[in-house]
């Protein structure tokens, strides 16, 4: 299975409301959790990852996410 990152960001509460989104859409996804815990929001970031067979649908739906 081949991944592609699809998304990354700092906030956690933004990665749960797009992985939650992915998923009502039957995307399976992922995350990598790259930030330093002393310092959430300010050192490293989050990724979303999901297989490159879904990257289409997954980006259609991240732009309809960020329309809103």
């Amino acid at each position: 299975m081949s991944t592609k990152r699809i998304f990354s960001g700092t906030s956690p509460v933004e990665i749960m409301g797009i992985k939650n989104l992915l998923e009502s859409e039957g995307i399976e996804c992922f995350e990598i959790n790259k930030s330093d815990s002393s310092y959430v929001g300010l050192l490293g970031e989050i990724e979303i990852y999901v297989d490159e067979s879904q990257v289409e649908k997954a980006l259609t739906a991240l732009k309809t996410y960020k329309s809103e």
